[in-house]
């Protein structure tokens, strides 16, 4: 393998990491766990624990202690329906994802702070190629 394409992942893999580490630090200061945070992206369009579990790739007990978890701090709602537990955003959840959105938009600006618009759009559009370019070769 080229030196250059070790590299390139290794920039990928140094920026993901950096990435992660600061948007943990900021959901934990929401008080949420990663964990928490991609089920709560999921939640935007699961309706029931299945769903949810189906959707985020994680086993039963998994799904169960991450929603026990968000239920216990008032993000969510959970209700038997037959077999079933359907799952609902409270007022609090919908605001914790205003917030995380926010964070979001705000580890973003950072990352792109040291860059002209038109470097922003280069790079996006690159990542799009080599995004694009490792999925047609599945």
């Amino acid at each position: 393998m080229p030196a250059e394409e070790e590299k390139a992942c290794d920039l990928i893999s140094e920026l993901y990491w950096a990435m992660r580490k600061i948007f943990e630090d900021r959901l934990e200061e929401l008080g949420i766990t990663f964990l928490e945070f991609k089920a709560l992206m999921h939640l935007k369009s699961t309706e029931t624990q299945g769903d949810l579990l189906r959707e985020m790739g994680v086993s039963k007990s998994t799904a169960s202690k991450v929603l026990s978890s968000l239920e216990r701090k008032g993000i969510v709602k959970r209700e038997r329906r037959g077999r079933a537990y359907t799952i609902e955003l409270t007022d609090k959840g919908l605001e914790m994802l205003k917030a995380i959105e926010k964070a979001g938009m705000e580890l973003e600006e950072k990352m792109f702070s040291r860059m002209a618009r038109k470097e922003k759009s280069e790079f996006l559009s690159l990542l799009k190629k080599a995004i694009n370019g490792l999925e047609g070769n599945r």
